[in-house]
Formats: structure tokens, C-alpha cells, sequence
């Protein structure tokens, strides 16, 4: 879909936003000196280290590295995609996003989708005020009408073609099909939600996107699903999407824990016990979308399962799955209650206290990887030792938070009594890692040139022959172009310009991420780059040369000096 967005809506999006005011929608941030500073939302700190360039249109977190426009920064802290993130910047300035024909196509559907699904979502919940069935569950469940009011929460009857016929006066069949609320078979359609309590499922903005079912009545001829949910559409997938997390996002805290769990009602009877700061799978495993859309918003993700062996191989597969993602300063634990006992049942039997004491009992990340390696392997022997290790190893092999690895593997090892050495390379858990070195004096110019895009430039030393070849000073030379057409444009707008370029896009990022200089004279810096490039360039065809041809090497040194006298000048 982006690239169906005209490139000068998005440069023209981001000249008219303030990245200041888009970021302080999200974080608060200080004023300090030119710039505003703030505790980074990336990763976590006890200082600000997050700083944000009203002059530049740029952020750039000096602790974790992290940097980009308003586009990214949406990206990255909303969880969007690219298009979403410029839709959603468009929104914030009240701009409409110009389409193509196919692009129009797809943004309507998602937007009939959506009106269907409110549609429903009002229907369904007229139908639990008339259900006396229905109330008589919820009130069995002990969920108050205050609580099911604020989740939305509606019933479906229990007639195979109840909402289609409200709704196909108004929606083709095609449309319905597409939402996920009618289903087909052969020639005939029919609601998919009969007889059940409706849970709205959103996404993490509030806009709905699914329903989820709880069956109210068994009926032991005709046994079904206690809970099915819509199915896969254009707007919901079970993988990306997590119950409550639209709620969950706005509770302080939050910010501290979040607590992932099993089902709908587990969310709700902790929300209405005053624990906000839940959701819930799908149906389906924790996944990586799922556990990086909670490290959005969370430093710990608690998950908490059955005791049974269900639940513990529900937990190791969040283990597997977190292992690739997690972050140096981002936690996870486990909590495994007692057989028969959900969340629902222990808010039911003790409220918040209840909750609160066997939450006491969660285990770290380590020690669930130990008591499993550990029932594994013979810890009383050599080759049992041995064999956790490699099982540890073999885990631990796609962590990237490299602090924590560390931590990881020297703690499992200190658990089994082991003295074995792990080599590490040249690497210690004090070691500040840098995104992003290099020595390159062109990226120097170009870090120079995108900092301070107004600089006076001397296009016949950029366009001198011994250069023209230089893929970095085609680059240059582009940025100068530019600079140009569009005079008052800053770093922010220079990067995106090439997103989708991907080699320049990637490389301007990262010399995004050197060292900033505040230069008295930055023309001056930038030209004295560019005489250093040629230099060297010089320096290196003299290397080269035959010593016996001294005549190419008098030459050599004379465009040297030549050079010198000229750089003088700037």
C-alpha cells in the first residue's frame, strides 16, 4: 500500500508535522537547551537519554540508539507498519491520504469492514439487554453491568439468520463474507455467532476489528466450541492481535507489568478487580508479535499459565519465541497456577490480594530454563552437565541482547557447579555497544551535509573528475539535489526521501547515528572532507604507481599540493 502513496504526500506530510508535538501525544518531554529530552521509550533508563530536534525533525536516543522522523517513531512505538504510520500521522493533522484506484479499493474495504463490525457490535448488545439468558450468565459470571458496558460486551441470538438479515439490507453478502459474521456453505449463508456472549476484540489504537464467542447453553447432542472467534480477515489476524491491549496501553501501570493470560473473561474479571494492566491470547500461543507489540508498552511481560503440562509447554514456547526479540533491560516471567485454577477463579475466590500473592511466586526467565534443562539431563554427571550446557547453548544462540546472554549463560553454569569457560569475544556487560562506526570522512561530509542542509557548497570540488565515479559521491551529489528543489528540508525528510532505496535508505541511517558535531563553520568542516576524500584518494594511486615511472608520481604529489593550497580557501 505504501508505495501507492505519492512520495511528495509523505514529504509534504512531514514538513507540515512537528515531530515535537507528534512524539509529546506519547511521551513527555522537557525542554532543555534547543532541543527536548526525555526517559526513551525503547528501552529502559533512570536518565533521559531520548532526545528529540524541532530544528532537525529527528530523534535520536543516545543510550539505545534508536532514531528517525515521525514516521519512525510511530513505527517503532506504536508497533505500525509504514502505511499505517502515515496514516496514522495524516490523521493526526487532519489530512486525507490520495489514492490510487487499487489502494482506494483496499482502503475501503477495510473501512466497510469496520462499519460492519459496529454495526454488529451495536446489534449484538441491544441483544444482551433483551436476553434474560444471557444477563442471567454474566451475572452468574459475576460481571456487573458497569464492566460489561465499558468491554462492549453483547450477545448474539441464537438464530442462524437473525444478523444477516439486519445487515443485508444495508451490506452485500460479499461484504459480510469478507467481515468474518456470516459463513457459507454450498448455496446458503448464515450467522457464524449463534447463542453466545460477544466479546469486540480491537486493535491497540480501539478500532474493532474481530468478535470473539462464549457459548451460554450445552447442548451435550450437539456439542460445540465454548469459544471460537472471527475468522482470519483483512483486518485481524489471531497472531497479531491481543485482547484488551487497546485498554491495557493507556494503564500506568503498565509501564512496570503486564500481565499476559489464557481468555477474554480472565481479562475482564481482573480489569473489574482494579487490574488494568492485562490481556489475552487468541486461541493461540504467545507469539513474537504478540510479545514484541507488549514490550511496546511494558519493561516485564508476566505470563501466566495452568500448572499442567499444558501450561508449561505453553510457557516454553514463549520462551522459544521471545528468545530472538527480547532486549537488554526487558524482562519476562512465568507464573504457573494451581491446577483448575484460572485467573477468573482466583479473582472470584480473593480478589486482588489473592492475585497479588501468587503472582509473589512468579520465576524468572532463568529459572524456567533450568528446571527444564535440568529434569532433562543428569546434573550428577559429566556428560549430563555437558548435554545442559549444550541445550542452554543451543538456545541461547539466536539472543541478541548481548547483556543479558551473558548474564544467562554465566548464572546456568554457576547453577550446575560448572567452571566452564565461555568465550566471549572481547566483551564485557559494562561495554556500551555502538550501533553504527565507521571512519569513512564521506560519510563524515554526508552527516555534515544532512545536519546542516543549508550549508554553501562548492559544486565544482563535488563534481572534480578524480571523484565522479564514487558511489558515496553520487549520493552526495543526490542529497545536493535535493537540498535544492526543496531549500527548507531537514535530516528527517532527507532519510525518508530514500526509504525506498534500500542500500542509501540503510546507509543514511546509519551515518544518522554518528557523533554530532556543533561546527562554527560547518561549510567550511564539510568542504575540508571532501579535499581529505580526494587526498586519500590520491595518496592511494600513488601507492600504486611503478616507483621507477617518477614522472605519474611528480604529478601524484603536485595535485597533493595543489589540493592543499585549495583547501586552504574554505
Amino acid at each position: 500500500m505504501s508505495k501507492n502513496i505519492p512520495k511528495a504526500f509523505i514529504d509534504s506530510l512531514l514538513e507540515k508535522a512537528n515531530i515535537v508535538n507528534i512524539i509529546a501525544n506519547y511521551i513527555e518531554l522537557k525542554k532543555k537547551g534547543n532541543d527536548y529530552w526525555a526517559r526513551c521509550p525503547f528501552h529502559n533508563e533512570k536518565t533521559s537519554s531520548f532526545s528529540v530536534s524541532e530544528n532537525k525533525q529527528f530523534f535520536h536516543c543516545f543510550g539505545c540508539g534508536a532514531h528517525g522522523n515521525a514516521i519512525g517513531f510511530l513505527m517503532d512505538h506504536l508497533n505500525q507498519p509504514y502505511p499505517e504510520a502515515i496514516e496514522t500521522l495524516a490523521n493526526n493533522l487532519g489530512l486525507e491520504i490520495p489514492r490510487d484506484k487499487n489502494t482506494d479499493k483496499l482502503y475501503e474495504t477495510r473501512k466497510n469492514i469496520q462499519e460492519i463490525l459496529s454495526e454488529a457490535k451495536k446489534d449484538y448488545i441491544e441483544q444482551l439487554k433483551k436476553s434474560p439468558e444471557a444477563i442471567s450468565y454474566l451475572k452468574m459470571r459475576k460481571i456487573t453491568g458497569d464492566t460489561a458496558k465499558n468491554f462492549q460486551l453483547g450477545y448474539a441470538e441464537n438464530n442462524f439468520q437473525s444478523l444477516k438479515k439486519k445487515l443485508i439490507k444495508k451490506y452485500l453478502e460479499s461484504d459480510l463474507l469478507n467481515s468474518g459474521l456470516i459463513v457459507k456453505k454450498e448455496n446458503n449463508s448464515y450467522d457464524k455467532f449463534r447463542g453466545r456472549i460477544m466479546f469486540p476484540i480491537h486493535d491497540s489504537h480501539g478500532n474493532i476489528i474481530a468478535f470473539g464467542g462464549r457459548i451460554i447453553s450445552i447442548n451435550s447432542e450437539k456439542p460445540e466450541a465454548k469459544y471460537i472467534n472471527s475468522p482470519e480477515t483483512i483486518l485481524f489476524s489471531k497472531k497479531k492481535t491481543l485482547y484488551n491491549l487497546h485498554f491495557a496501553n493507556k494503564d500506568r501501570s503498565t509501564k512496570n507489568n503486564l500481565y499476559i493470560v489464557e481468555g477474554y473473561m480472565d481479562v475482564i474479571s481482573l480489569f473489574q478487580a482494579g487490574i488494568k494492566n492485562a490481556v489475552a491470547t487468541l486461541g493461540t500461543a504467545v507469539s513474537q508479535e504478540n510479545l514484541a507489540q507488549c514490550f511496546k508498552y511494558t519493561k516485564e511481560i508476566i505470563c501466566c499459565f495452568d500448572g499442567d503440562k499444558a501450561g508449561v509447554n505453553a510457557a516454553w514456547r514463549c520462551v522459544e519465541n521471545i528468545i530472538p526479540i527480547i532486549k537488554d533491560g526487558d524482562a519476562i516471567s512465568f507464573v504457573f497456577l494451581p491446577q483448575g485454577n484460572d485467573p477468573d477463579n482466583i479473582i472470584e475466590k480473593g480478589g486482588s490480594k489473592l492475585w497479588e500473592e501468587k503472582i509473589k511466586n512468579k520465576i524468572s526467565i532463568e529459572e524456567f530454563i533450568f528446571r527444564k534443562f535440568s529434569k532433562e539431563c543428569d546434573l550428577n554427571t559429566a556428560s549430563g552437565k555437558t548435554q545442559f550446557l549444550q541445550n542452554i547453548n543451543f538456545l541461547l544462540e539466536k539472543l541478541n541482547a548481548r547483556i543479558l546472554k551473558t548474564m544467562l549463560l554465566e548464572s546456568l553454569n554457576k547453577k550446575i557447579g560448572s567452571k566452564y569457560i565461555i568465550k566471549k569475544k572481547n566483551f564485557s556487560p559494562l561495554t556500551k555497544i555502538k550501533k553504527f562506526k565507521t571512519s569513512s570522512i564521506l560519510h563524515k561530509a554526508i552527516s555534515i551535509l544532512m545536519h546542516n542542509p543549508k550549508i554553501k557548497i562548492d559544486e565544482n570540488l563535488i563534481n572534480d573528475n578524480r571523484i565522479k565515479d564514487n558511489t558515496g559521491i553520487h549520493v552526495l551529489k543526490s542529497i545536493i539535489n535535493l537540498i535544492k528543489v526543496k531549500p527548507d528540508i531537514n535530516i528527517g525528510r532527507i532519510i525518508e526521501n530514500y526509504r525506498t532505496e534500500i542500500i542509501i535508505y540503510d546507509s543514511l541511517q546509519k551515518i544518522s547515528t554518528l557523533p554530532v558535531t556543533v561546527y562554527d563553520y560547518p561549510d567550511s568542516e564539510f568542504h575540508a572532507c571532501i579535499c581529505l576524500f580526494i587526498k586519500n584518494l590520491l595518496k592511494e594511486k600513488m601507492s600504486n604507481a611503478e616507483p621507477s615511472d617518477l614522472e605519474s608520481v611528480r604529478s601524484i604529489i603536485n595535485e597533493i599540493k595543489e589540493l592543499e593550497e585549495k583547501s586552504k580557501k574554505y
